[in-house]
């Protein structure tokens, strides 16, 4: 749990917010999501890296992420929902729960692929 919460604070002083560090992950009419590679850290089978979405061009939400790419789950560290004033709603929620993974039709599948693939290894 130190280990988690260590590292929760690490990448929080990096927190995602100019979108020229974004890569797109997806986007349709009302939302994009981007990730900032910058902020992807690996140690063994785990990845994680800070997710930003955003509606109308307003910043929505920010998360961090953390996958285990041999089982294929992930869980949420943390998460930042805003306000269209960029006003923190809620935030900094843990979950200990992991998923499976999605399909690659959905965000978190698309960024499981681009974190845990052999070529970003």
């Amino acid at each position: 749990m130190k280990r988690v919460v260590l590292l929760v604070c690490t990448l929080s002083l990096s927190t995602v917010s100019l979108a020229e560090d974004l890569i797109l992950v997806r986007k349709d009419k009302e939302e994009a999501a981007y990730y900032e590679p910058n902020t992807i850290r690996r140690s063994d089978q785990f990845a994680m890296t800070w997710v930003v979405t955003f509606k109308n061009g307003e910043k929505a939400s920010e998360y961090l992420t953390e996958f285990d790419c041999q089982k294929a789950v992930y869980r949420q560290i943390s998460l930042r929902v805003f306000t269209p004033k960029s006003s923190v709603v809620s935030g900094d929620a843990v979950y200990r729960q992991w998923f499976s993974v999605p399909n690659t039709s959905q965000i978190l599948g698309l960024l499981f692929e681009k974190v845990c693939t052999a070529s970003n290894r």
